[in-house]
């Protein structure tokens, strides 16, 4: 095994001499190490990221520092995130390839996951900021969603192979506690890692963090992630998170658009819920967002607010379609529903995929707060250097998101999410 690198600066000569000891990603970039480069392309708050091209092709390196980068050495952070990452690389591959990148090499020593590099592929939030509209994404993130939390559950696992399953995550804890803490906890509190626009905000703030009914609703969620266990989440899921192939329907390449989903660091066993709803949180976050540029952003207003309905149901399409012809775990036996029964099983499907949604809303509500009033604003907002303009936006996006913490049942239908958005 190689010696560790460095965790405090990177070293780019010692990250080369890392690769060129690992005969399969040598081949792959080609050549020999003198002729590689390596740039740092990282732009997450955990972890430094590089790209690393050769004669024949690039990997992806991911270095967990001992600390979250976005933060320093202040705040300390176990670097076996990466072990995690990478198993659950393996298992959301194993059920949904086209949208994973493929993991090549971990080294648990050094603290380094190499992947394969998505040519042609950016940040999906960075377009957004642009102004720019992906009309696959919505399709594609659907069926990711619905392969990777289905396979990963009781409704396809027998029920030993599940637990032994979320027992390799089990002791992703520092990983965990990060989300316990910033998406359910924090920003109902005066606490020191809170940041939002001031003083714009300030009255704002003040009142969330006084709204007992609010509290009581986000510590029902906070409930539900720490104690549910229904499927592997990748546990951070938003548009900084995915990378996305070009706008439009298609590349100019000759190949399909696709997108590609990284930083599975946060992965757990835990509520279907909280994937969904984070990753609509970041849609409404970038549609908010979008209002304040005026008329020239309303294509994209209109396509990130049909992005929403579409990935919801979608997803629940897929979904039903794969606990119908997949149903192979121990939940809900096909021997109990043969015959007459059948009928009663469809009903009860339809039945829990109506509180995946209320419950997926919730978290939806709790993400766009934290976002808004926590750590790690969203460029979608930080970007907007008129103040005034951005604390509009945010306060616009803060309204819905207390409702949908607070009263998600009230909300059928993608359809009537999207309109209180538009009409916020």
């Amino acid at each position: 095994m190689t010696a560790p690198l460095p965790l405090v600066e990177p070293d780019i000569a010692k990250l080369l001499d890392h690769l060129a000891a690992q005969p399969a990603l040598a081949r792959r970039l080609g050549g020999v190490r003198e002729e590689w480069c390596a740039r740092e392309i990282g732009d997450g708050n955990v972890n430094l990221v590089f790209a690393v091209r050769g004669p024949a092709g690039a990997v992806c390196v991911k270095q967990a520092p001992p600390y979250v980068r976005a933060a320093g050495p202040s705040w300390p952070l176990t670097p076996q995130r990466v072990m995690f990452e990478h198993r659950a690389l393996v298992e959301h591959r194993r059920h949904a390839a086209p949208y994973v990148p493929e993991p090549l090499h971990v080294d648990a020593a050094g603290h380094l996951l190499t992947v394969e590099y998505l040519e042609g592929h950016t940040v999906m939030r960075t377009g957004l900021t642009a102004g720019a509209c992906y009309p696959y994404f919505a399709g594609q993130a659907a069926r990711y969603l619905a392969h990777t939390l289905f396979f990963t559950s009781d409704l396809a696992l027998p029920a030993r192979r599940k637990r032994e399953l979320a027992s390799h995550f089990e002791a992703n804890t520092a990983m965990c506690q990060i989300m316990e803490d910033m998406v359910f906890t924090e920003i109902l509190l005066p606490h020191p890692r809170n940041r939002w626009t001031s003083p714009e905000l300030d009255a704002d703030v003040k009142e969330l963090q006084q709204d007992i009914e609010l509290k009581l609703a986000v510590s029902r969620l906070k409930s539900r992630y720490l104690t549910s266990r229904e499927a592997l989440l990748h546990g951070d899921l938003h548009t900084g998170s995915i990378m996305v192939s070009g706008p439009g329907s298609g590349t100019g390449t000759g190949t399909e658009p696709s997108i590609g989903v990284i930083d599975q660091e946060f992965a757990c066993y835990g509520p279907m819920g909280f994937d969904i709803g984070t990753l609509l949180a970041h849609l409404l976050i970038a549609y908010f967002a979008a209002g304040t540029h005026g008329p020239d952003r309303s294509e994209q207003q209109n396509w990130l607010l049909s992005a929403v309905e579409q990935l919801w149901d979608d997803f629940r399409e897929h979904f039903i379609r794969l606990w119908r012809d997949h149903a192979d775990g121990d939940a809900y036996p096909a021997a109990l529903f043969a015959g007459e029964a059948a009928g009663a099983l469809e009903a009860e499907r339809q039945r829990h995929l109506d509180e995946l949604f209320t419950e997926s809303l919730g978290f939806c509500g709790a993400e766009i707060i934290r976002r808004i009033v926590g750590f790690a604003r969203p460029a979608d907002f930080t970007t907007l250097t008129d103040t005034t303009v951005r604390a509009e936006a945010e306060r616009r996006a803060l309204a819905l998101a207390r409702s949908l913490v607070t009263a998600p049942a009230a909300y059928r239908t993608a359809a009537d999410l999207t309109t209180a958005a538009r009409n916020g």
